[in-house]
């Protein structure tokens, strides 16, 4: 009789400790996606500033011999403003085989926004943000064509 008491009491326990932990798990679920997703956007968008900046150091926009300060100052006017993340940019040539190369370096440390995973991330890391770096490199052309 006891027993029979006992697992009408237990039937119902597996469906309330789903419901007090689940609320848990989707929180950890929801924030791993919006973190990862920023981070996999600036990313991208890391990138693209890399290749433009080196493209725009190869052909120099019409012009010939783009110096590394301008170069530098494109790849920073190309940062978003939203950026909070310490971000450096570094350029240097590369000679290979006869042909110079402008080679374009920018690190950027993209926060987390979640309070999960930035205690996780800092227990590991001591670091609440995700190190990210980027290469992009150009060959300059022999000749510029006019546009």
């Amino acid at each position: 009789m006891i027993t029979r008491r006992l697992r009408k009491i237990r039937k119902g326990q597996a469906i309330v400790e789903l419901a007090l932990l689940f609320p848990f798990f989707l929180l950890i679920i929801v924030g791993g996606i919006i973190d990862f997703g920023f981070a996999f956007y600036n990313f991208v968008t890391l990138q693209q500033i890399a290749n433009d900046t080196a493209r725009y150091g190869a052909e120099g926009n019409g012009t010939s011999g783009v110096s590394d300060s301008n170069i530098l100052s494109f790849a920073n006017s190309k940062k978003p403003s939203w950026w909070s993340g310490t971000y450096s940019p570094s350029v240097s040539r590369v000679s290979i085989s006869g042909a110079t190369v402008i080679r374009v370096v920018i690190s950027y440390q993209t926060p987390v926004y979640t309070p999960f995973y930035q205690t996780l991330l800092g227990s590991f890391t001591s670091n609440t943000f995700i190190p990210l770096s980027v290469v992009a490199a150009y060959q300059i052309p022999n000749q510029v064509a006019s546009r």
